[in-house]
């Protein structure tokens, strides 16, 4: 069947080895240059009769005979930037694809492999050898773009992703940068110009460094959640991925910059636990379901009834919240069902609690009850109109 198909093809068309090793491309591991010339020297011994026919030496009916110009389209790869893996991407004339398509409708052509990938896969060794870098088809440093017919390269430099935790000791502070809602980070009068709601965030107090580092272009914050402006993260700190993107420089010391971090941020925030990961990263400390524990401070006085009725009360007990009065305006309106485990009380301080819960409950809406929007809450439970005055988270950890 291929002998068959082969013979019928080159009768009516010119085809380089690799051109036409690819039309069965799928079917063998051999490489398709091999292919093709195997295919070829069985039909010239076949049938010597079409051996001028089938080895006629013009140009490639397919490629232009591109294969031929691998050496000179790679002669001048020689990226400005760190890396230790690629990947390669061709761009290929729309013409060159329709007469692959022809091809494959007119001779009912099943296992083609398209020349993109033939190209992508050549030219990928080849740079390899020559840079000493790994060719990779997944989670590489950096993507190498060719215009193979037009001896054009683009280069597209995959981000740097750096896992660590944070604390922060202030009140005051966003986890991420805020745009002013007026002027959209443009600058106006209300911002004081700076397009900006708040002065500084966690997020501008670690990147800054780290991008001067890297020679970054920008930075992505993921945080595994986010606390309150009002509220300190205490314990380990939170779980938090910075995204460098097009990285320059991608080996940086950690450990260094870490330090450098804290001394500049000193009594205000403090990154830990500093180490290299890859993008799924991102999504698993979003999507991974968390338990944390938070102290709050309340703005009455507990008695010992109260403190019993609370705690006797939320032990792994459903709360079912609507959207908060306070971020309905930025938040999808819906009712989100988490659990509370525990409540303690303290026999030092009658205003405080510890609140041991699933990630993405409300804390203060839990103890205030937020005009009825949480249910059940301890203002709820105990009658009476209850505030959270203070709030720290001081453990996040995986839910198991």
């Amino acid at each position: 069947m291929i002998l068959k198909t082969s013979k019928e093809i080159l009768i009516e068309n010119i085809l380089c080895n690799h051109c036409l090793g690819r039309q069965f491309g799928k079917i063998s591991t051999s490489t398709n240059e091999r292919r093709g010339k195997v295919i070829r020297n069985l039909l010239i011994n076949l049938y010597p009769e079409l051996s001028s026919i089938l080895n006629q030496e013009r140009s490639c009916f397919l490629c232009n005979n591109i294969f031929d110009k691998t050496d000179e389209i790679i002669k001048n790869i020689s990226p400005n930037f760190e890396f230790n893996s690629f990947h390669v991407g061709t761009k290929v004339p729309e013409e060159i694809m329709k007469k692959e398509e022809i091809l494959k409708e007119k001779y009912g052509l099943q296992y083609q492999e398209s020349i993109k990938q033939e190209l992508n896969r050549e030219l990928g060794k080849k740079i390899g050898l020559n840079t000493k870098k790994e060719f990779k088809r997944e989670k590489e440093d950096a993507t190498i773009i060719i215009h193979p017919y037009e001896f054009k390269t683009e280069y597209i430099i995959n981000p740097l992703f750096i896992y660590g935790r944070y604390n922060k000791f202030v009140r005051g502070i966003p986890q991420t940068k805020w745009l002013c809602r007026r002027c959209k980070g443009k600058g106006c009068s209300k911002c004081n110009q700076t397009g900006k709601m708040y002065e500084e965030s966690i997020q501008e107090l670690i990147t800054e460094l780290f991008l001067n580092e890297t020679k970054g272009t920008d930075s992505a914050f993921h945080g595994a959640g986010r606390e309150d402006i009002d509220v300190l993260m205490l314990g380990k700190g939170r779980p938090f991925v910075l995204e460098i993107k097009s990285p320059q420089v991608r080996y940086i010391d950690l450990q260094k910059l870490e330090l450098e971090v804290n001394k500049t941020n000193k009594g205000k925030i403090r990154i830990s636990e500093l180490c290299y990961v890859e993008k799924d990263i991102v999504e698993k400390i979003k999507n991974t379901p968390m338990r944390k524990t938070y102290l709050a401070e309340i703005d009455i006085s507990l008695n010992e009834d109260e403190k019993e009725k609370i705690e006797e009360f939320f032990s792994n007990r459903d709360i079912y919240q609507e959207t908060p009065n306070r971020v309905i305006h930025r938040r999808v309106d819906k009712t989100r069902i988490r659990k509370v485990y525990k409540v303690l009380t303290s026999k030092e301080n009658c205003s405080s609690l510890e609140i041991y819960c699933d990630g993405g409950l409300y804390i203060k809406e839990l103890i205030s009850g937020d005009e009825a929007r949480t249910n059940p809450s301890i203002a709820e439970l105990l009658g009476k109109n209850i505030k959270c005055v203070l709030l720290n988270v001081i453990s996040i950890e995986e839910k198991v």
